[in-house]
């Protein structure tokens, strides 16, 4: 893309952002994409792993109905968020699906049909989290958080992780979801 494109591009509030989830508690963190919604004409360029536990998304930051749309649709449980009270949002930037793989330090934890989106509340940008099997939870949930429990499997066994977000108006946890195993 040339530099005119990028100037144009960024005068009309069109531009790539690292987007960064961290997975606290884990040692790892990489994320297989299999499908995705933005907001039309904002730019996407997948998801990386930043090393540790922590995925970015390359993604432009511009909230619609239809990314909303797309996650509401998608399979899912419990939907979890990192600082509104939305039981489901109505406007996001972008929502990917793809195969979660965490590692606790005892092997890769694989985790499949992940949805993640990335939605805005004022100047703040926050997550939702989803997978179908996803159950609500009220353990070691603190403040304004949520918390919920999915099947995943570590080395063709199941196990279960427990994710805890902490909401409210703590901005150190607005990109960081807390992965707890529990069995």
């Amino acid at each position: 893309m040339s530099n005119t494109s990028d100037g144009l591009q960024s005068q009309l509030g069109v531009k790539e952002h690292s987007n960064t989830l961290t997975f606290r508690g884990m040692k790892d963190a990489q994320f297989s994409l299999q499908s995705y919604s933005i907001t039309s004409g904002q730019p996407f360029d997948g998801v990386r792993s930043q090393g540790g536990a922590t995925l970015s998304v390359l993604a432009g930051r511009k909230h619609s109905k239809p990314v909303g749309d797309w996650y509401n649709a998608q399979p899912a449980g419990a939907k979890l968020h990192t600082h509104t009270e939305l039981s489901a949002p109505d406007e996001l930037n972008f929502a990917i699906r793809g195969t979660l793989t965490l590692d606790d330090g005892n092997g890769p934890i694989v985790c499949e049909n992940v949805v993640i989106a990335q939605g805005c509340w004022g100047s703040v940008n926050y997550w939702w989290f989803t997978a179908p099997g996803m159950v609500s939870s009220n353990e070691d949930v603190q403040y304004a958080g949520q918390a919920g429990t999915l099947q995943c499997s570590q080395r063709g066994r199941p196990i279960r992780l427990h994710f805890i977000t902490e909401g409210g108006d703590n901005r150190d946890y607005y990109d960081a979801i807390t992965v707890k195993v529990t069995s």
